[in-house]
């Protein structure tokens, strides 16, 4: 192979190279500019469903606490010692039947 046919070759590939580098920039440029767009598009409908949402929000906003409100009052108006008393009973009672059947099941071995 010679100098020119060397050159020729590199000059054919720097310019294929070339090419390729404009083609591949316009088409980043053309697929940038296309989603654009769509982006904005789906930027402001974010923002229509945030501003649907927090209207809901502030509607329903006042009903929740007074919920929340009436189950803090109930809770309140519990009386714990006697749920506390009630639990305790319904342990010794269950524990006691356990002893007994365990007791059954050891005189039945004998």
């Amino acid at each position: 192979m010679n100098d020119s046919d060397s050159t020729k070759k590199l000059t054919t590939i720097t310019w294929l190279l070339a090419g390729n580098l404009v083609v591949l920039t316009a088409g980043a440029g053309g697929l940038l500019f296309g989603l654009l767009p769509k982006m904005e598009r789906a930027i402001q409908a974010t923002e229509r469903v945030e501003t649907r949402f927090q209207s809901f929000a502030d509607e329903v906003q006042p009903v929740l606490s007074a919920s929340a409100d009436k189950a803090i009052d109930a809770i309140k108006g519990m009386d714990s010692q006697r749920l506390s008393e009630t639990a305790t009973e319904k342990t010794d009672q269950l524990m006691d039947a356990a002893t007994e059947r365990a007791k059954r099941f050891f005189e039945r071995d004998k």
